[in-house]
């Protein structure tokens, strides 16, 4: 680990999984077998959602990275907020608590 613990994060990365259902009349199923025609249609993403539920949440991976690594890690995932200043994203960095909870 590195020597000063105020420019380091840890990285938790996390895979959540979801059970979603959708729900498609036979009739609009326009194959022999209607599961195969309701399938087509779920991986072709054109029916909306009929339900889900929120299974849980497995951590993948976690690390320690300093703040230069942290902040270009940053501008890795959000590319839409690569045009913040410095002092954004690190003040973004240190509010990380979730008002929620």
């Amino acid at each position: 680990m590195l020597a000063n613990d105020q420019y380091q994060y840890v990285i938790v990365t996390t895979v959540q999984t979801f059970r979603h259902r959708y729900c498609i009349p036979v009739s609009e199923c326009h194959t022999e077998d209607p599961r195969v025609g309701a399938c087509d249609e779920v991986t072709m993403e054109a029916v909306k959602e009929f339900s889900q539920e929120h299974i849980g949440e497995d951590i993948f991976d976690v690390r320690v990275l300093s703040q230069e690594e942290t902040l270009k890690l940053f501008d890795e995932d959000n590319p839409y907020l690569r045009n913040w200043t410095h002092e954004q994203k690190v003040q973004y960095l240190d509010h990380w608590q979730d008002s929620r909870a």
